[in-house]
């Protein structure tokens, strides 16, 4: 009898189970990364990266674009607007990759930009200089985000200067990003120094 009953739990295995031991795709992670991302072969895709990960408010797609290939990016540096320097002092000292994540997070957070709000960004290159592993960009930018935060703009324009340097996998990535803004608009530094 206990014969039987193995081979008959050993069928219903068999049948129902034919699934039971074989791989599945793995799920991508809620909110983490786009599907846009490409490797940053060149500094102009670094660009494209931060549009993608802005526009999906993606915080791992944001981040790889200040991230020397995974490595520790201690030295990434944001030198704010004068002007939003001047207003809020004390704020942008020493501001680095981990002063950018914590920024991003709040920013890209459901509760400050609901799931149906617009986020837009617009840039146009004026000039890239490549040097070896080092590379100078200035663009200009649009930035629309559809936060929820009355006394905060929601509209920013002006102009941005990233150093970029080359990792030793080959991509390029932010290490400095200098903000300006445009004459009577609120700009980038403005809405990371209220978020």
């Amino acid at each position: 009898m206990r014969v039987w009953t193995v081979f008959i739990f050993a069928g219903g295995l068999t049948v129902c189970g034919c699934e039971l031991f074989t791989t599945r795709t793995p799920e991508t992670p809620t909110g983490t990364s786009g599907d846009e991302w490409r490797f940053p072969f060149t500094p102009q895709t670094v660009l494209e990266n931060l549009i993608s990960a802005v526009e999906s408010r993606s915080t791992v797609d944001y981040m790889r674009n200040f991230e020397a290939g995974g490595a520790d990016s201690a030295g990434f540096e944001f030198l704010p607007d004068p002007e939003t320097a001047a207003n809020y002092p004390g704020v942008f000292d020493d501001w680095n990759a981990k002063d950018e994540l914590a920024w991003v997070q709040s920013l890209f957070s459901p509760s400050n930009i609901p799931p149906d709000s617009l986020t837009r960004l617009e840039v146009t290159t004026n000039r890239e200089t490549v040097i070896g592993d080092s590379a100078d960009l200035t663009a200009q930018y649009s930035l629309h985000v559809g936060h929820i935060r009355p006394t905060v703009p929601r509209d920013m324009a002006g102009r941005l200067k990233f150093k970029l340097l080359r990792a030793s996998s080959g991509g390029w990535y932010v290490f400095r990003w200098a903000d300006f803004r445009s004459p009577d608009h609120a700009c980038w530094s403005d809405l990371k120094a209220q978020f």
